[in-house]
Protein backbone atom coordinates (compact mmCIF):
# COMPACT_ATOMS: atom_id res chain seq x y z
CA UNK A 1 0.00 0.00 0.00
CA UNK A 2 2.52 2.46 0.50
CA UNK A 3 4.31 1.74 -2.70
CA UNK A 4 1.50 2.04 -4.55
CA UNK A 5 0.80 5.84 -2.81
CA UNK A 6 4.20 6.64 -3.46
CA UNK A 7 4.31 5.43 -7.04
CA UNK A 8 0.62 7.68 -7.39
CA UNK A 9 2.27 10.61 -6.12
CA UNK A 10 5.29 10.56 -8.42
CA UNK A 11 3.33 9.35 -11.45
CA UNK A 12 0.94 12.53 -10.49
CA UNK A 13 3.70 14.73 -10.30
CA UNK A 14 5.63 13.95 -13.59
CA UNK A 15 2.28 14.53 -14.98
CA UNK A 16 1.98 17.77 -13.68
CA UNK A 17 5.59 19.09 -14.32
CA UNK A 18 5.11 17.56 -18.43
CA UNK A 19 1.86 20.04 -18.41
CA UNK A 20 4.28 22.66 -16.90
CA UNK A 21 6.76 21.96 -20.04
CA UNK A 22 3.62 21.78 -22.57
CA UNK A 23 2.20 25.69 -21.58
CA UNK A 24 2.28 28.03 -24.03
CA UNK A 25 2.83 31.95 -23.23
CA UNK A 26 -0.44 33.52 -25.20
CA UNK A 27 0.44 37.10 -25.98
CA UNK A 28 -2.43 39.39 -24.16
CA UNK A 29 -5.32 40.46 -27.13
CA UNK A 30 -5.61 44.04 -27.76
CA UNK A 31 -8.23 45.96 -26.02
CA UNK A 32 -11.19 46.17 -28.32
CA UNK A 33 -13.52 49.74 -27.89
CA UNK A 34 -15.97 51.68 -29.62
CA UNK A 35 -14.66 54.44 -31.77
CA UNK A 36 -16.47 57.89 -33.10
CA UNK A 37 -15.08 60.03 -35.52
CA UNK A 38 -15.22 63.99 -34.17
CA UNK A 39 -18.04 65.71 -37.14
CA UNK A 40 -18.54 69.31 -38.08
CA UNK A 41 -18.31 72.13 -35.63
CA UNK A 42 -21.90 73.50 -34.02
CA UNK A 43 -22.80 76.79 -33.69
CA UNK A 44 -25.35 77.93 -31.46
CA UNK A 45 -26.26 81.91 -30.33
CA UNK A 46 -27.56 80.85 -26.86
CA UNK A 47 -25.85 79.50 -23.83
CA UNK A 48 -26.78 78.63 -20.46
CA UNK A 49 -24.75 78.55 -17.52
CA UNK A 50 -25.28 76.98 -14.23
CA UNK A 51 -24.96 79.40 -11.08
CA UNK A 52 -25.66 79.67 -7.16
CA UNK A 53 -27.06 82.51 -5.24
CA UNK A 54 -24.75 84.21 -3.04
CA UNK A 55 -25.24 86.41 0.43
CA UNK A 56 -25.12 89.84 -1.29
CA UNK A 57 -22.40 91.82 0.55
CA UNK A 58 -21.39 89.03 2.92
CA UNK A 59 -19.58 91.16 5.77
CA UNK A 60 -17.35 89.02 8.62
CA UNK A 61 -17.87 91.10 11.99
CA UNK A 62 -15.31 91.06 14.99
CA UNK A 63 -14.42 92.61 18.13
CA UNK A 64 -12.11 95.50 18.38
CA UNK A 65 -10.98 94.24 21.85
CA UNK A 66 -9.82 91.17 23.09
CA UNK A 67 -12.25 89.36 25.91
CA UNK A 68 -14.60 87.19 26.73
CA UNK A 69 -17.92 86.39 24.92
CA UNK A 70 -20.29 86.91 27.84
CA UNK A 71 -23.41 87.32 25.21
CA UNK A 72 -24.49 86.58 21.81
CA UNK A 73 -28.23 88.00 20.84
CA UNK A 74 -28.66 86.72 17.66
CA UNK A 75 -28.88 83.10 15.29
CA UNK A 76 -28.68 82.36 11.94
CA UNK A 77 -31.13 83.66 9.90
CA UNK A 78 -32.06 86.67 12.02
CA UNK A 79 -32.85 90.02 10.60
CA UNK A 80 -31.05 92.95 12.41
CA UNK A 81 -31.25 96.49 11.75
CA UNK A 82 -28.51 98.86 11.81
CA UNK A 83 -27.12 99.07 14.90
CA UNK A 84 -28.74 96.61 16.74
CA UNK A 85 -26.11 95.46 19.34
CA UNK A 86 -25.39 91.72 18.31
CA UNK A 87 -22.58 90.67 20.80
CA UNK A 88 -21.01 91.54 23.79
CA UNK A 89 -17.50 90.74 25.27
CA UNK A 90 -17.28 91.20 29.22
CA UNK A 91 -16.70 94.61 29.64
CA UNK A 92 -15.43 94.76 33.40
CA UNK A 93 -12.30 95.58 32.68
CA UNK A 94 -12.74 98.47 30.29
CA UNK A 95 -15.82 100.05 32.82
CA UNK A 96 -12.95 99.93 35.42
CA UNK A 97 -10.36 101.52 33.36
CA UNK A 98 -13.21 104.25 32.41
CA UNK A 99 -13.89 104.93 35.69
CA UNK A 100 -10.34 105.56 36.43
CA UNK A 101 -9.74 107.87 33.89
CA UNK A 102 -12.84 110.06 34.43
CA UNK A 103 -11.47 110.22 37.70
CA UNK A 104 -7.83 111.19 37.00
CA UNK A 105 -9.55 113.84 34.21
CA UNK A 106 -11.61 115.41 37.13
CA UNK A 107 -8.25 115.66 38.91
CA UNK A 108 -6.49 117.59 36.13
CA UNK A 109 -9.11 119.59 35.03
CA UNK A 110 -9.82 121.17 38.66
CA UNK A 111 -5.82 121.33 38.47
CA UNK A 112 -6.05 123.38 35.28
CA UNK A 113 -8.60 125.64 36.36
CA UNK A 114 -6.98 126.52 39.47
CA UNK A 115 -3.69 127.07 37.66
CA UNK A 116 -5.38 129.55 35.46
CA UNK A 117 -6.75 131.45 38.39
CA UNK A 118 -3.37 131.28 40.21
CA UNK A 119 -1.57 132.54 36.64
CA UNK A 120 -4.18 135.28 36.52
CA UNK A 121 -2.71 136.74 40.10
CA UNK A 122 0.50 136.25 38.47
CA UNK A 123 1.21 133.42 41.69
CA UNK A 124 2.32 130.59 39.04
CA UNK A 125 4.42 130.86 35.49
CA UNK A 126 3.54 130.59 31.94
CA UNK A 127 5.48 127.19 31.99
CA UNK A 128 3.78 125.83 35.04
CA UNK A 129 0.04 126.27 33.55
CA UNK A 130 1.46 125.26 30.07
CA UNK A 131 1.95 121.47 32.16
CA UNK A 132 -1.18 121.73 33.66
CA UNK A 133 -2.85 122.18 30.31
CA UNK A 134 -1.01 119.64 29.18
CA UNK A 135 -1.40 117.06 31.83
CA UNK A 136 -5.36 118.00 31.29
CA UNK A 137 -5.66 117.38 27.62
CA UNK A 138 -3.64 114.19 28.02
CA UNK A 139 -6.13 112.96 30.93
CA UNK A 140 -8.85 113.84 28.53
CA UNK A 141 -7.83 111.49 25.47
CA UNK A 142 -7.03 108.72 28.02
CA UNK A 143 -10.62 108.81 29.28
CA UNK A 144 -11.90 109.13 25.52
CA UNK A 145 -10.19 106.73 24.53
CA UNK A 146 -11.26 104.24 27.53
CA UNK A 147 -14.77 105.20 26.81
CA UNK A 148 -13.92 103.68 23.47
CA UNK A 149 -13.10 100.58 24.50
CA UNK A 150 -16.40 100.29 26.50
CA UNK A 151 -17.67 100.93 23.09
CA UNK A 152 -16.17 98.15 21.12
CA UNK A 153 -17.58 95.83 23.82
CA UNK A 154 -20.48 96.05 21.71
CA UNK A 155 -21.04 94.67 18.48
CA UNK A 156 -23.59 96.22 16.23
CA UNK A 157 -24.55 95.29 12.94
CA UNK A 158 -23.22 97.81 10.38
CA UNK A 159 -26.33 97.54 8.22
CA UNK A 160 -29.74 96.55 7.50
CA UNK A 161 -29.42 92.33 6.57
CA UNK A 162 -29.39 89.01 8.22
CA UNK A 163 -27.00 86.57 9.90
CA UNK A 164 -25.40 84.01 7.77
CA UNK A 165 -23.38 82.56 10.29
CA UNK A 166 -22.72 82.84 14.19
CA UNK A 167 -19.13 81.02 14.17
CA UNK A 168 -18.45 81.49 18.09
CA UNK A 169 -20.42 80.64 21.81
CA UNK A 170 -20.63 82.42 24.63
CA UNK A 171 -17.95 82.37 27.00
CA UNK A 172 -15.41 81.67 24.46
CA UNK A 173 -12.46 84.12 24.31
CA UNK A 174 -11.77 85.99 21.13
CA UNK A 175 -9.04 88.21 19.90
CA UNK A 176 -9.00 91.56 17.78
CA UNK A 177 -10.00 90.88 14.66
CA UNK A 178 -11.57 87.40 15.14
CA UNK A 179 -14.42 86.57 13.05
CA UNK A 180 -17.65 86.46 15.29
CA UNK A 181 -20.64 86.21 12.76
CA UNK A 182 -21.23 87.19 9.47
CA UNK A 183 -23.77 89.31 7.93
CA UNK A 184 -25.53 89.85 4.42
CA UNK A 185 -27.93 92.32 3.21
CA UNK A 186 -31.37 90.42 2.08
CA UNK A 187 -32.43 93.49 -0.05
CA UNK A 188 -29.56 92.79 -3.08
CA UNK A 189 -30.06 89.54 -5.03
CA UNK A 190 -26.59 87.85 -6.24
CA UNK A 191 -25.29 85.10 -8.86
CA UNK A 192 -22.54 83.47 -9.20
CA UNK A 193 -20.86 81.59 -11.89
CA UNK A 194 -18.00 79.94 -13.41
CA UNK A 195 -16.93 80.50 -16.81
CA UNK A 196 -13.59 78.81 -18.11
CA UNK A 197 -11.17 81.11 -19.82
CA UNK A 198 -12.45 80.92 -23.73
CA UNK A 199 -15.92 82.35 -22.55
CA UNK A 200 -14.09 85.34 -20.59
CA UNK A 201 -11.87 85.65 -22.96
CA UNK A 202 -14.59 86.79 -25.28
CA UNK A 203 -16.25 88.73 -23.23
CA UNK A 204 -16.39 92.99 -22.46
CA UNK A 205 -18.89 93.43 -19.60
CA UNK A 206 -17.75 97.24 -18.92
CA UNK A 207 -17.52 98.20 -23.09
CA UNK A 208 -20.02 98.84 -25.64
CA UNK A 209 -22.70 96.17 -24.54
CA UNK A 210 -22.27 96.71 -20.48
CA UNK A 211 -26.43 97.28 -20.82
CA UNK A 212 -26.76 93.81 -21.96
CA UNK A 213 -29.11 92.29 -19.24
CA UNK A 214 -28.68 87.75 -19.18
CA UNK A 215 -31.83 86.23 -17.99
CA UNK A 216 -31.49 84.33 -14.77
CA UNK A 217 -34.06 81.72 -13.25
CA UNK A 218 -34.19 80.12 -9.66
CA UNK A 219 -35.00 76.33 -8.54
CA UNK A 220 -38.55 76.74 -7.50
CA UNK A 221 -39.25 80.13 -9.26
CA UNK A 222 -39.24 79.68 -13.11
CA UNK A 223 -39.96 82.66 -13.79
CA UNK A 224 -37.19 84.47 -15.38
CA UNK A 225 -35.61 87.74 -14.18
CA UNK A 226 -32.76 90.30 -15.68
CA UNK A 227 -29.67 90.88 -13.94
CA UNK A 228 -26.94 92.95 -14.28
CA UNK A 229 -22.98 91.93 -14.54
CA UNK A 230 -21.08 93.24 -10.84
CA UNK A 231 -17.86 92.12 -11.40
CA UNK A 232 -15.38 88.49 -11.93
CA UNK A 233 -12.31 87.51 -10.97
CA UNK A 234 -9.05 87.68 -12.62
CA UNK A 235 -7.34 84.38 -11.39
CA UNK A 236 -8.36 81.25 -11.90
CA UNK A 237 -10.43 79.52 -8.93
CA UNK A 238 -7.17 77.06 -7.56
CA UNK A 239 -10.19 74.00 -7.44
CA UNK A 240 -12.50 74.66 -10.25
CA UNK A 241 -9.73 75.91 -12.28
CA UNK A 242 -12.30 78.57 -13.78
CA UNK A 243 -13.28 82.04 -13.21
CA UNK A 244 -16.00 83.10 -11.14
CA UNK A 245 -18.69 86.01 -12.38
CA UNK A 246 -21.28 87.65 -10.32
CA UNK A 247 -24.26 89.22 -11.51
CA UNK A 248 -26.37 91.32 -9.51
CA UNK A 249 -30.12 92.96 -8.79
CA UNK A 250 -32.50 94.32 -6.16
CA UNK A 251 -34.25 91.19 -4.44
CA UNK A 252 -37.73 89.80 -5.75
CA UNK A 253 -40.55 88.26 -4.18
CA UNK A 254 -40.98 86.04 -3.35
CA UNK A 255 -37.54 86.27 -1.70
CA UNK A 256 -34.63 84.17 -3.18
CA UNK A 257 -32.18 82.77 -0.23
CA UNK A 258 -28.64 82.05 -0.55
CA UNK A 259 -27.74 79.02 -1.76
CA UNK A 260 -30.91 78.36 -3.89
CA UNK A 261 -29.23 76.77 -7.17
CA UNK A 262 -29.48 79.17 -10.46
CA UNK A 263 -29.74 79.05 -14.05
CA UNK A 264 -28.60 82.02 -16.52
CA UNK A 265 -29.48 82.29 -20.39
CA UNK A 266 -27.32 84.28 -22.23
CA UNK A 267 -27.81 85.46 -25.83
CA UNK A 268 -24.27 85.66 -27.02
CA UNK A 269 -25.23 87.99 -29.91
CA UNK A 270 -27.17 90.63 -27.86
CA UNK A 271 -23.90 90.21 -25.40
CA UNK A 272 -21.35 91.02 -27.87
CA UNK A 273 -19.59 87.40 -27.42
CA UNK A 274 -20.57 85.95 -30.99
CA UNK A 275 -21.66 82.36 -31.56
CA UNK A 276 -20.54 79.47 -29.38
CA UNK A 277 -18.59 77.36 -31.65
CA UNK A 278 -17.47 73.94 -30.82
CA UNK A 279 -17.56 70.08 -31.26
CA UNK A 280 -20.35 67.87 -29.81
CA UNK A 281 -19.30 64.56 -28.83
CA UNK A 282 -21.13 62.45 -25.74
CA UNK A 283 -20.32 62.42 -22.40
CA UNK A 284 -19.07 59.01 -22.46
CA UNK A 285 -15.88 60.01 -24.47
CA UNK A 286 -14.92 62.04 -21.46
CA UNK A 287 -12.60 61.61 -19.16
CA UNK A 288 -12.42 62.88 -15.81
CA UNK A 289 -9.38 64.24 -14.01
CA UNK A 290 -8.61 64.89 -10.93
CA UNK A 291 -9.65 68.16 -10.00
CA UNK A 292 -13.01 70.02 -11.31
CA UNK A 293 -13.36 71.07 -14.66
CA UNK A 294 -10.31 68.84 -15.55
CA UNK A 295 -11.32 66.67 -18.87
CA UNK A 296 -9.31 64.28 -21.34
CA UNK A 297 -10.62 62.49 -24.57
CA UNK A 298 -8.56 59.15 -25.71
CA UNK A 299 -7.67 59.80 -29.27
CA UNK A 300 -6.57 56.96 -31.64
CA UNK A 301 -3.59 57.48 -33.51
CA UNK A 302 -2.29 54.85 -35.44
CA UNK A 303 -3.88 52.26 -33.86
CA UNK A 304 -2.49 53.76 -29.85
CA UNK A 305 -4.13 55.64 -27.64
CA UNK A 306 -3.22 59.13 -26.69
CA UNK A 307 -5.12 61.26 -23.77
CA UNK A 308 -5.42 64.79 -24.64
CA UNK A 309 -6.90 67.66 -22.34
CA UNK A 310 -9.93 69.54 -23.83
CA UNK A 311 -11.76 72.45 -23.15
CA UNK A 312 -15.91 71.93 -22.10
CA UNK A 313 -17.78 75.24 -22.42
CA UNK A 314 -21.48 73.87 -22.00
CA UNK A 315 -23.20 70.50 -21.47
CA UNK A 316 -26.27 69.46 -23.25
CA UNK A 317 -29.19 67.33 -23.45
CA UNK A 318 -26.76 65.81 -26.43
CA UNK A 319 -23.80 65.48 -25.01
CA UNK A 320 -20.88 68.26 -24.24
CA UNK A 321 -19.71 71.23 -26.61
CA UNK A 322 -15.68 71.08 -26.43
CA UNK A 323 -13.73 74.11 -28.00
CA UNK A 324 -10.39 73.06 -27.36
CA UNK A 325 -8.83 69.61 -27.61
CA UNK A 326 -10.40 68.41 -30.64
CA UNK A 327 -10.69 68.77 -34.38
CA UNK A 328 -12.82 67.65 -37.27
CA UNK A 329 -11.58 64.08 -38.38
CA UNK A 330 -9.98 63.24 -34.80
CA UNK A 331 -11.18 59.70 -33.98
CA UNK A 332 -11.96 59.23 -30.36
CA UNK A 333 -12.65 56.20 -27.82
CA UNK A 334 -16.31 55.79 -26.59
CA UNK A 335 -15.70 53.54 -23.97
CA UNK A 336 -13.62 51.29 -21.83
CA UNK A 337 -12.03 54.60 -21.45
CA UNK A 338 -10.48 53.93 -17.57
CA UNK A 339 -8.67 50.88 -18.73
CA UNK A 340 -7.14 52.93 -21.30
CA UNK A 341 -3.11 54.09 -20.88
CA UNK A 342 -1.15 56.16 -23.36
CA UNK A 343 0.84 54.12 -25.72
CA UNK A 344 -1.73 51.12 -25.32
CA UNK A 345 -2.40 49.31 -28.69
CA UNK A 346 -6.25 49.54 -29.44
CA UNK A 347 -8.57 47.06 -31.87
CA UNK A 348 -11.49 49.48 -32.44
CA UNK A 349 -14.90 48.53 -33.93
CA UNK A 350 -16.05 50.03 -37.04
CA UNK A 351 -16.36 53.72 -36.99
Amino acid sequence: MMLRKTSLILLASSLLLGCQFEAEHREKPPLVVELLEVTAPISSQFRIFNGVVEPADLTPLSFRVEGELSQIVVKEGDRVKQGDVLATVNSDKFKQNLDNAQVRYELAARQLERGQDLYQREMVSSAELDELSATSKLAKAQRDTAKTFVRYSRLKAPFDGVISSVDKKKHENISPGEVVLTLYKEDQLHVKINVSDSILAMMDPTGRNRNYQPLVSFAGNEKRVAMHYLEHTSELHPQSQSYEFWLHREQITPEILPGTSATVYVDMVSAGMGNLHGHLIPMTAIYSGESNNDFYVWKLENNLAQRYPITVDQITGLGAVVSKGIEQGDTIINSNLRKLRAGMEIKGAAL
